[in-house]
């Protein structure tokens, strides 16, 4: 497999159970635009129901992973069917799919998934992460389940769905709130949400805080380094929270300055404890460096406990006024 036959992008696309992640999936499929895609669909049951209703748009590459949510025992399984698609369509003689799609289990948490296609990097795959926010049952899975949390945190774009049974704005804060750093996808009319959904560019890495009253389990904080923290200081300090926040790290994302270059930026993307590669940003974009960091059941100040020593400053990020609680 050469890497000229990989698609331009990966879309890990998640949602909790019954959140209308299938149907937002059907309706794309059914658009000009979702031409050259291929499908794969993680059923968390072993009757491929999910994969029978996709199906019903047409024929389309549909791979099946049986297993129930794709975390670390299906690793393998989950690199093998995407190296098989794209080899089959080589062998066919097809340019490269655009795009890959995995509808995720609803009970999945998007970290290990990411986290497992650490052996497909050599293909470059642009990955990014939708996920569907129910405007009937978000604030109620919000209260009772920690993978709603999880998998709102880790997206890149957020779509309220259901908006024909109730409103959305609540489901909207809601989501603002836990990740503020997702562009918001809240349409009233299917066709133009279904196509937002999958071809809105991720939200801006530091975005404006907002006025949304915080979710109670949910922290956003702001994070930023004092002038004599070394570059080191600024590598040991994240991997000290994965070590520190384990499962309780959601997402962190923004930008580090490297200390021997100023002008340069580099692009900090976190889901779960799973760290992407730093990216340099151009010259040309001029960014603050900070990051916002994500985390269920840590405040601010559990964060600053973990190394109270360290030359870092941290402050709540999602509310109107930022309230730091220390300084190194």
């Amino acid at each position: 497999m050469t890497r000229a036959a990989a698609p331009a992008e990966f879309i890990l696309l998640a949602g909790f159970l019954g959140s209308g992640k299938t149907t937002l999936l059907r309706d794309w499929l059914a658009l000009p635009e979702a031409a050259d895609t291929a499908v794969i669909v993680n059923e968390a049951g072993q009757i491929d129901i999910d994969g029978a209703i996709i199906a019903e748009s047409g024929p389309l590459p549909l791979a099946m992973l049986s297993n129930g949510c794709v975390c670390c025992s299906l690793t393998n399984d989950l690199v093998f069917t995407v190296q098989s698609l794209l080899e089959s369509r080589e062998k066919a003689g097809l340019p490269p799919y655009r795009r890959i799609i995995l509808e995720c289990s609803g009970l999945s948490r998007p970290g290990p998934i990411l986290r497992s296609l650490g052996p497909l990097a050599p293909l470059g795959l642009r990955v990014r992460a939708i996920a569907t926010c129910d405007a009937l049952q978000a604030e109620a899975r919000a209260a009772h389940f920690d993978e709603f949390a999880a998998q709102i945190a880790a997206a890149d774009v957020v779509v309220v769905t259901k908006l024909d049974q109730a409103e959305g704005g609540a489901a909207a804060e809601l989501a603002a709130a836990i990740n503020p750093l997702a562009a918001l996808v809240s349409e009233p009319d299917p066709a133009a949400r279904t196509l937002a959904a999958f071809t809105t560019p991720p939200g801006a890495a530091m975005a404006a805080p907002g006025t949304t009253a915080p979710h109670p389990r949910i922290g956003v904080h702001l994070v930023q380094f004092n002038e004599a923290a070394s570059w080191e200081d600024r590598l040991d300090w994240m991997e000290n929270l994965a070590a520190f926040a384990g499962e309780r790290l959601l997402r962190m994302k923004g930008f580090l300055h490297p200390v021997e270059d100023d002008s340069a930026a580099l692009l900090v993307q976190v889901v779960g404890t799973l760290f992407s590669p730093l990216s340099r940003m151009p010259r040309t974009v001029r960014t603050p460096e900070a990051l916002v960091v994500i985390t269920r059941d840590l405040s601010a100040r559990d964060l600053w406990s973990m190394a109270p020593d360290a030359p870092v400053r941290i402050s709540r990020y999602a509310s109107g006024a930022r309230h730091a609680v220390s300084t190194g």
